[in-house]
């Protein structure tokens, strides 16, 4: 079987050879110039590159997309979340366009951490001879508890995505402050969790709403940053402090994901262990 995913996982390329992954990569638009996120481009360059210029994340390019579904060998696709993404669309268009039946498309409806999570499990089920059925039903179970906290510091790269609620939009005025946005419910748009006057007040809240939901050493807890390690180990410091036995990962963001929240941007993940 065949697991193919975009770089909304923030797996490396090195990583994903290793695990016979097939990685697509978003795309990147800075200027006049386009990359293929983290195959062209890294994030520090990236990073750098985009101090006087905007920046815009896209779907991977359909060519890619179907040059990895040309195999006839069984295929599941775990995409981005649909909405935050039009990956997942895109990636059915191709699927429907080649009138084929051996491609799945699953909507992982989350992204980052939980989605690389999520990628690793499939790679493991695969391994273990599992049916894409099986694969598919074990990782909607891990999606039963799973959510998303994004901290950004420039709206302006959420705001031009369209991927805000129009009350997260509203809170643009308040990066003097420390806002907190959270996956809606149908998980397709980011909208205002809470606003907080310091980075630890930000990730407080954040802690103590993972707390409140049953948070545990059941969950795998991601951590991700665009640049900004300092955050990141305050976040893991904080987790460590009210979550016991918190199995918790650090990860750098990639190019088409700082297109969301900006340099510097925190991002707090969880999702349920799966225990099959």
């Amino acid at each position: 079987m065949k697991i193919v995913t975009d770089t909304g996982c923030l797996i490396p390329v090195e990583e994903a050879k290793k695990h016979q992954i097939t990685l697509i990569p978003l795309q990147i638009a800075v200027g006049e110039k386009n990359f293929r996120d983290y195959l062209e481009i890294g994030s520090e360059d990236f990073v750098e590159l985009i101090k006087n210029k905007a920046a815009y994340s896209s779907q991977p390019a359909v060519g890619e997309v179907m040059e990895a579904f040309e195999s006839l060998e069984e295929t599941l696709h775990i995409a981005m979340a649909k909405g935050l993404s039009a990956a997942y669309d895109a990636a059915s268009s191709v699927v429907k366009s080649m009138e084929t039946h051996h491609i799945t498309v699953f909507n992982s409806t989350t992204l980052a951490g939980p989605q690389q999570y999520l990628v690793y499990l499939a790679t493991k089920l695969r391994d273990g001879q599992k049916s894409v059925k099986e694969i598919v039903d074990r990782m909607s179970g891990c999606l039963r508890e799973c959510d998303s906290f994004l901290m950004p510091v420039d709206f302006d790269f959420l705001k031009r995505g369209g991927r805000l609620t129009p009350m997260a939009a509203a809170m643009s005025g308040f990066l003097k402050m420390k806002p907190v946005l959270t996956q809606s419910q149908n998980r397709e748009r980011l909208e205002k969790f809470t606003v907080a006057r310091t980075w630890s007040g930000s990730i407080g809240s954040v802690i103590d709403e993972m707390v409140k939901r049953g948070v545990s050493a059941k969950h795998k807890i991601y951590i991700s940053h665009a640049l900004n390690m300092d955050a990141a180990k305050q976040a893991f410091d904080a987790v460590v402090a009210k979550i016991q036995d918190a199995d918790i990962e650090i990860l750098k963001l990639t190019p088409a994901m700082i297109t969301q929240g900006g340099p510097g941007c925190l991002a707090i993940q969880y999702i349920l262990k799966d225990e099959a």
